[in-house]
């Protein structure tokens, strides 16, 4: 396993990190989908233990996942064994007592959803806390003076957000408001501004979402996905098209898997510090771990991934275009 240190915290974390959604179990938010199949609370904690002994140290997880059963799940797996592990959640986000989605990250109710968190995860601090969802510009302020005192209560180490958006990135950096920063990059997105605000501000750099929800795993290059209705997957991905990502195939190197090229390609990134995958199986981790012993991509293989992005980007725009005309004219 390959480490790094993450940003200017210091902590060094594993070049890949596990991500708890998917293991987490269904979950509806305003009647709708917003979860995984369950795999089981015994090979969640089967996977973790297994995932150790691969050398990952870094585990994300979220008060809303499973509505809780998420951070639960991570607290029975990790009692024994805390010290040895860099922990992450998030707030802002819950599921309420109707089932609606909560959207909440007020600095008062920072300290009670720690609390929650604390409790569920069995441990007295989390080493990385994180934003769920934008906090109000006006109360940047409260909300930063709320998670400096946690620091030094101990109860967390560091802090930062979850979001693809750069300008509350850089809104948050100039107030010295965050230290990490979990945001999407794959084979599909060069997220320009955000790659600089990491670097020029030694943010750390979590990236979610390099296989795009499956879609760059090379799974669905000759078959469109059927996934069930508990998978908040399936109210997009069952009618996408799939087949159009078959074109990075011809890119992946002898003896490597598709996903082995998608997650080199982000590991390339200086601005990379731990990768956070979504695998519900031992099997996709250890798959995972073969990127490490491909060789950094080269020039020209960077520029043919350049070049596809672009094409694909053109292609996807057409499409939204043609369909948007047939809405009108229908």
């Amino acid at each position: 396993m390959e480490y790094r240190t993450l940003g200017r915290t210091n902590l060094k974390t594993s070049a890949i990190a596990i991500g708890t959604w998917q293991l987490s179990g269904p979950i509806t938010l305003d009647g709708k989908a917003d979860g995984f199949i369950d795999v089981g609370r015994d090979q969640v904690i089967n996977l973790i233990h297994a995932c150790e002994d691969f050398g990952i140290n870094t585990i994300d997880s979220a008060e809303i996942y499973g509505a809780g059963e998420g951070e639960r799940r991570v607290g029975e797996a990790l009692r024994d064994r805390r010290d040895r592990w860099i922990v992450s959640t998030k707030f802002g986000l819950r599921r309420g007592d109707t089932g609606k989605r909560v959207i909440d990250c007020h600095p008062q109710t920072i300290r009670k959803s720690l609390e929650g968190s604390l409790e569920r995860l069995q441990t007295d601090y989390v080493d990385l806390y994180l934003y769920h969802s934008p906090p109000n510009a006006k109360l940047l302020d409260e909300g930063k003076q709320i998670l400096d005192t946690l620091k030094q209560e101990g109860k967390i180490r560091f802090y930062g957000i979850s979001t693809d958006n750069a300008n509350l990135v850089e809104q948050l950096s100039r107030k010295n408001a965050v230290e990490v920063v979990m945001f999407s990059q794959s084979l599909l997105t060069y997220p320009e501004k955000m790659l600089n605000l990491v670097q020029s501000h030694a943010l750390g750099g979590m990236i979610r979402g390099v296989f795009e929800a499956g879609l760059l795993t090379g799974k669905y290059f000759q078959h469109k996905p059927q996934l069930a209705k508990d998978d908040i997957r399936s109210s997009w991905m069952n009618d996408a098209k799939t087949e159009q990502y078959a074109v990075y195939q011809s890119l992946v190197p002898a003896g490597f898997s598709m996903t082995a090229l998608a997650l080199r390609y982000v590991l390339d990134f200086d601005t990379t510090h731990t990768v956070v995958l979504g695998g519900k199986a031992i099997a996709d981790y250890q798959d995972a771990l073969q990127a490490f012993k491909l060789a950094p991509l080269d020039h020209e293989t960077q520029a043919a991934l350049t070049t596809l992005r672009q094409n694909l980007r053109q292609l996807s725009f057409k499409r939204r275009v043609i369909n948007t005309l047939k809405s009108i004219f229908a």
